[in-house]
């Protein structure tokens, strides 16, 4: 990933990186970016990036991003509970993304809709950071940004003192399954978004433990679009802790880490030997 610089400027922290190619093409000389909150005064850049986003997306990609203008987000900028970030070459608005903090069932509800999984029978300190709303603009694709803008709120939620993040995926959108991947997120459920009826899959990533319990190396590769076959995985207890881009597969193992029943983590994971007979799910 691409390597940051960060620092605190008037009391936020900023990120400085360099990107690698615009357009597909590789640059000469990297220019640089810097990462920073966003605010009222951001307002017009950001209804303007969601316009340029949602203006090239493909058909059947409406519901990767919702598309809003600056009026909306001159509303949201208010809500202390929602921050976004934004990736900036010199004056101009490439990318952003936001997290959503979650005090309560009903908080974490609203932005992780259909859970099985209680996380705040977890912990009675439960404090989680909703990711989402995240953009590249087409140009500037290839530079891992929405990995780095993960990787950036992973930091911000720390900061804050955040014991969990968690992310839902539209399931036809998998672009941005490598960036959570890749910054340590476990899909651990799939369900339906109640706002536009499409098929979702559950990220989480524990903030609170550094350690988390190893897993094995090896596991079962389903291909990201059979949802019926990862359907039956995810209720059995498997979780997908990677994605290969080359056969655009989903790679599960086994684990005792998400317990539906009680909503707690166990310690050590489920031992491989039960993938046995995993060909009958």
């Amino acid at each position: 990933m691409n390597n940051l610089e960060s620092y605190i400027l008037n009391g936020r922290r900023v990120w400085r990186g360099h990107l690698n190619k615009i357009n597909g093409h590789s640059l000469t000389a990297p220019a640089s970016f810097v990462i920073r909150p966003l605010g009222h005064k951001d307002a017009a850049a950001m209804g303007e990036l969601s316009a340029d986003i949602y203006r090239h997306l493909n058909r059947g990609e409406e519901c990767f991003i919702h598309h809003h203008d600056q009026s909306y987000y001159n509303r949201i900028t208010d809500n202390q509970n929602i921050v976004y970030i934004g990736v900036f070459r010199g004056d101009q608005l490439i990318a952003m993304s936001n997290l959503t903090l979650c005090r309560t069932r009903q908080e974490f509800a609203t932005e992780i809709p259909a859970s099985p999984i209680d996380f705040f029978k977890r912990r009675n300190n439960a404090f989680i950071a909703a990711l989402g709303a995240d953009c590249v603009r087409p140009q500037y694709r290839g530079n891992e940004l929405n990995a780095i803008m993960i990787s950036c709120r992973i930091q911000m939620a720390k900061d804050m003192g955040c014991t969990d993040a968690a992310a839902i995926i539209d399931r036809r959108n998998h672009w941005n399954m490598p960036p959570y991947f890749s910054n340590n997120f476990n899909m651990f459920a799939s369900g339906i978004d109640p706002s536009d009826g499409g098929a979702i899959s559950l990220l989480h990533h524990d903030l609170f433990d550094n350690q988390p319990p190893k897993t094995p190396h090896s596991g079962i590769s389903i291909p990201y679009q059979r949802f019926d076959i990862i359907d039956r995985l995810l209720a059995k207890g498997f979780i997908g802790k990677s994605y290969n881009r080359d056969n655009a597969s989903i790679t599960f193992i086994p684990s005792a880490n998400y317990s539906r029943e009680t909503g707690r983590f166990n310690i050590f994971p489920t031992p491989l030997k039960q993938m046995r007979g995993i060909n009958r799910v």
